[in-house]
């Protein structure tokens, strides 16, 4: 029960100072539990001067003076009743902090205007004038996006696409050319500031979860678009790809012997440079082209020497296409780690460049950067595409970060160097940071842009105007939907302004249907009409909410109810308990409200307060003080020194009735109600059932004669035992019988530790086996049990007998092998015991059957004796088929996987084991082996220290050639899962694993570790390999050019499918 003095309880002050006993509770009281005059006179607003609210009416609820009445303005709070919404939180006198400012603020309408209509504001998707429009990420696919507003914003390529014809009839669906034409005319036409590029994804059959090489999905949409062109009637677009895009450059290899030259020609679409640290565009290109000498294993095969020469070879670009894209190799492969890795090396790129040196013209042949392309993230495996092109329209650069869009004139080409997609740069030297507009060609071309994540750079070849450009113009098929959908969106922005208009003229009528509510509901004395009405269903007829069917329409008792229940005692009337969560509203405000067909049910008004209820509450409270002070004055005299022991006492009572809330007090009952200690159950932990003192010392308690006062004035006469009362001897002779019965089971349980002193020492672990000496198999569940009863005799059952049926099949075999690891260290199941401990436990327990094993050492040759094997024999003998059913039932078991590198030598199953690496048994290459070869199994297995785990006696501390992780896995994970968790280890992805399970390659990502027969505690070798490297020799490195349309990552979408379903 709460004490008394909170300030919840200002209204019930008047228990234990005017009422000390229910028969004293008057009416003027009970008033007062509900905040209304003690007496039946008028108290209004204006008795709530300061010093009667500090003096007189400290019970009352004070009335609080309405601050939004006035029709001009807000007033402020009354001073006089200290009005706020903290300390009227509770008040139903006061009505002031229901919700009203929500209507007065500013912002009301904004906020009524959001919450009306849940349909987005479609101007806010509108395109802003000169600004790109940008394209919706479908979940990953924002390396596809980044290029596709790359290629748009090339006029020639974009222009290409838009000449491209098709049949008009048929379903173009699945046409991805087409896709791509309507695209870009929706991009280049269209009102919407974002566009989804799902119509093309889909037709490209991409996996949008997926994310891939930007570069890699270039190379092959490049392809597919080539292939396509070359299908139109036109020869302009047939050879538009290799015209725009294709550029040549020659091998010249001269042998130092003959020194004859000989010469190869290349095409390329892109230059692939490496980068390194604060290099410049120009410092790569001039390693590209440097010479290079061959020699030793690269020495070149020289056609006129006929032999194998040392030669020089470089590089010269013979032509450059209209549009450059230089790829930089930021993606590259670790030797380490033997995983791709990316690199932050910055780089510096002019804007504009010459090429004259490189193309040892003595013309200039200038070339201005239109795109830069990023990868944001620290992993070549994951990360963020996103494109910084120059509209040539506005000759503005823009970054196009998927939908986001925002003009760019940094130098710094990172997406960490800007944020919130702004042009400035950050910091107080942003003039230097930033693209100087209007620069003449020489600034242009020093090197003041710079990138730590482009991957891609993208130059156009500067070409003088020979008449002026038309504007381009998607075709009229393409237009006229983009003319549709544009239609459709400015009939829903005027729809949403026609909206917008209506629902302001609706939230003023609101406002106004609220202020008149809430400026006249308050009450300003105790005999105004009034109706009590919960604070929450109160503060719902003014929320600032959109108006429902529910409100002002239909007749009157058809509308929404205002449920009072909440308010109501159990009598129905109106509860003390409750009133502080209500709100008293005039008669004017029931009125509005029945005028709105609002119904209260039911109505509870100052007449209607339960007084029941009141004498209930007050009797609790009067028990709480009461008992308060009954409890201070026994605990007072139970420390008199002076008072002589009177007594025996239950101590469970007592400890009960010491609480401030007793478990043992009637509800709403008096002090002389709760039950006292000569009550059943508790008399009987005083008296035993022969009525002399109980025996059991735990469950009483000694009194003092004073203390005994306290409780016979609260009790009456209490018949308790005496202080000097002697225990009964009947139940003294039953407790000594039990306590002797309990010292012979503790006297046998000590006599079985001790004679088994070893076995429980180990606690269930095996002993130190010694070579062809026998030792007896034991079951877990059996030690398990004897272990705790030795320990705990008197709490814990005996074991019956020893069973080790569950140890042995249906055939009598053993289903567990001690030689290997995954039974040895198997201790839930079994336990090795001595020949001393078997004998011992059998002859006092029986039981069985019988399961012996024996240590044995095995010379491995005979011209050296030293080498030699531990091998482990039981009767009877194992069950192969039957273990391995057993062993292949695991829901998680560790798997060791071995890493090496490409071309690094595989550790044999003979090789020298890690000395701190598990050594699995080489039954776990197979199932199969292990029941054929068991002889050979044991020949070749190291020794160990135990009968679990061998090692061999000539191992070497060699550093291991490989890597070592810890898997866990179950019998129905598949290959796939297995090759996903080493992922989360090693950050190698699937598909650079080459997993071998002995001489076994994992290849089939479906076959489960069950299905393998892939035991736990197995090792597996995983080859780590990066796929773009395999199979690649350095003598073909040499005329090796990337061609588009490499399928990598892209198999079984529309980019590798049959290219009819193009057409």
């Amino acid at each position: 029960m709460p004490p008394l003095g909170r300030k919840t309880d200002k209204q019930w002050r008047f228990v234990g100072q005017t009422v000390n006993h229910i028969d004293e509770l008057m009416p003027a009281h009970i008033r007062s539990a509900f905040g209304l005059c003690a007496d039946l006179q008028e108290r209004n607003i204006d008795d709530a001067t300061p010093e009667r609210v500090k003096n007189n009416d400290v019970n009352l609820f004070p009335y609080c003076y309405n601050i939004y009445k006035d029709p001009e303005g807000k007033r402020e709070p009354s001073k006089a009743t200290g009005c706020s919404a903290a300390r009227c939180k509770d008040n139903p006198h006061c009505l002031n902090y229901m919700g009203q400012d929500q209507w007065e603020r500013e912002d009301a309408v904004v906020r009524y205007l959001s919450l009306a209509d849940d349909k987005p504001n479609p101007e806010t998707a509108k395109r802003t004038e000169g600004k790109p429009a940008g394209m919706k990420n479908l979940g990953a696919t924002c390396y596809a996006n980044s290029l596709l507003q790359v290629w748009f914003h090339d006029p020639e390529f974009r222009k290409s696409i838009y000449n491209s014809e098709f049949e008009s009839s048929g379903d173009k669906s699945m046409n991805a050319l087409y896709q791509l034409q309507l695209l870009f005319s929706f991009l280049d036409r269209g009102i919407r500031d974002i566009y989804n590029p799902l119509a093309l994804v889909n037709s490209l059959k991409l996996d949008i979860s997926m994310q891939q090489d930007a570069q890699e999905f270039c190379n092959l949409f490049m392809a597919r678009i080539d292939s396509q062109l070359q299908k139109q009637k036109s020869e302009i677009l047939q050879n538009f790809i290799k015209n725009q895009f294709q550029g040549r450059y020659s091998y010249h290899t001269t042998c130092k012997n003959c020194k004859n030259t000989s010469t190869r020609d290349c095409n390329f679409f892109e230059l692939m440079l490496n980068i390194k640290n604060h290099c410049t565009l120009m410092d790569c290109l001039d390693e590209f082209v440097e010479a290079e000498d061959l020699s030793g294993n690269d020495r070149y095969s020289c056609s006129k020497c006929s032999s194998l020469q040392d030669a020089v070879r470089e590089i010269k670009i013979e032509q450059m296409p209209e549009v450059l894209n230089v790829q930089l190799m930021r993606f590259i492969y670790d030797n380490i780690t033997w995983t791709k890795k990316k690199s932050k090396d910055m780089i510096r790129f002019p804007e504009l460049i010459d090429f004259a040196s490189l193309l040892r013209s003595k013309e200039p042949v200038l070339y201005e950067l239109t795109a830069v392309l990023v990868h944001s993230g620290p992993s070549a495996h994951s990360g963020h595409f996103l494109a910084h092109v120059l509209d040539k329209r506005s000759n503005k650069w823009f970054v196009l970060n998927d939908e986001e869009v925002a003009e760019f004139s940094s130098t710094l080409f990172d997406p960490e160097e800007y944020s919130d997609m702004s042009a400035a740069s950050k910091g107080k030297n942003a003039s230097k940071t930033t693209m100087v507009s209007g620069a003449d060609d020489g600034t242009r071309q020093l090197n003041t842009l710079s990138s730590r994540n482009a991957y891609m750079l993208t130059y156009t070849r500067r070409r003088t105007p020979t008449h002026e450009s038309q504007p381009l113009s998607p075709p009229s098929e393409t237009m006229n939907l983009v003319s549709q959908d544009n239609t459709a969106f400015e009939l829903d922005l005027k729809d949403y302004s026609e909206r917008q208009a209506n629902l302001r003229r609706m939230f003023h009528s609101a406002r106004e249907g609220c202020r008149t509510l809430y400026r006249c509901w308050d009450v300003n004395c105790d005999t105004d009409p009034s109706y009590y009405v919960p604070i929450e269903c109160l503060a719902k007829q003014i929320a600032l909410a959109p108006p429902s069917t529910e409100t002002s329409t239909g007749a009157k008792g058809s509308g929404p109810v205002i449920d009072t229940t909440s308010l109501c005692c159990e009598h129905h009337k109106l509860s003390p308990v409750h009133v502080s969560r209500a709100k008293r509203i005039s008669e004017s405000a029931k009125q509005i409200l029945d005028s709105r067909h609002v119904t209260i049910s039911p109505l509870l008004t100052p007449n209607d307060i339960c007084e029941e209820c009141v004498g209930v509450y007050v009797q609790d409270k009067l028990y709480g003080i009461h008992h308060r002070r009954d409890v201070d004055e026994f605990e007072k005299r139970s420390k008199g020194a002076r008072s002589p022991m009177a007594a025996w006492i239950s101590k469970l009572w007592l400890n009960d009735w010491l609480k401030v809330s007793p478990h043992l007090h009637p509800p709403h009952g008096s002090n002389s109600e709760d039950p006292s200690p000569v009550a059943q159950p508790f008399l009987g932990d005083a008296l035993c059932p022969h009525s002399n003192l109980a025996g059991d010392k735990t469950k009483r308690k000694l009194i003092n004669k004073s203390a005994l006062e306290v409780l016979t004035r609260i009790f009456g006469l209490l018949e308790l035992p005496c202080a000097d009362a002697e225990e009964c001897p009947q139940c003294l002779y039953e407790l000594q019988r039990h306590l002797e019965s309990q010292k012979d089971v503790t006297s046998r349980a000590a006599s079985e530790k001790i004679e088994l002193s070893g076995l429980a020492m180990r606690s269930g672990h095996p002993p130190l086996m010694k070579d062809n000496e026998q030792y007896y198999i034991l079951s877990d569940k059996f030690l398990r049990q004897w272990l705790d009863y030795i320990k705990k005799p008197l709490q814990k059952e005996r074991p019956t007998e020893i069973v080790n049926n569950v140890l042995l099949c249906e055939h009598g075999g053993f289903l567990f092998n001690p030689d290997d690891t995954t039974d040895a260290q198997n201790t839930d199941d079994y336990s090795v015991v001595t020949a001393e401990e078997w004998a011992y436990l059998q002859a006092i327990y029986g039981g069985g059957p019988e399961i012996s094993i024996m240590h044995r050492q095995l010379a491995l040759s005979e011209s050296d004796p030293q080498e030699s094997n531990h091998g482990t024999e039981s009767s009877p003998g194992v069950c192969q088929e039957c273990r391995s059913k057993r062993v292949l039932d695991y829901e998680s078991a560790p798997l060791f996987i071995r890493i090496y590198a490409p071309g690094d030598a595989i550790v044999g199953e003979e090789a020298t084991e890690s000395a701190n690496a598990p050594a699995p048994d080489i039954d776990h290459l197979s199932i199969a082996e292990s029941s054929s070869k068991s002889s050979k199994r044991k020949k070749a297995a190291p020794k160990s220290d135990s009968y679990g785990s061998r090692r061999s006696k000539r191992a070497k501390p060699e550093k291991d050639p490989f890597k070592q992780v810890v898997v866990h896995v179950g019998k129905s994970d598949t290959v796939r899962d297995l090759k996903l968790k080493i992922m989360q280890k090693t950050r190698i992805v699937p598909i650079y694993q080459k997993l071998l399970f002995g001489q076994r390659e994992l290849d089939n990502n479906e076959a489960t570790m069950a299905g393998l027969e892939i035991l736990p505690s197995s090792v597996l070798n995983l080859i780590a390999f990066d796929q773009s490297m395999e199979n690649l020799h350095l003598s073909s490195l040499e005329d090796f050019v990337p061609l588009p349309g490499d399928v990598g990552g892209f198999g079984g979408t529309g980019l590798v499918d049959d290219e009819d379903e193009w057409a």
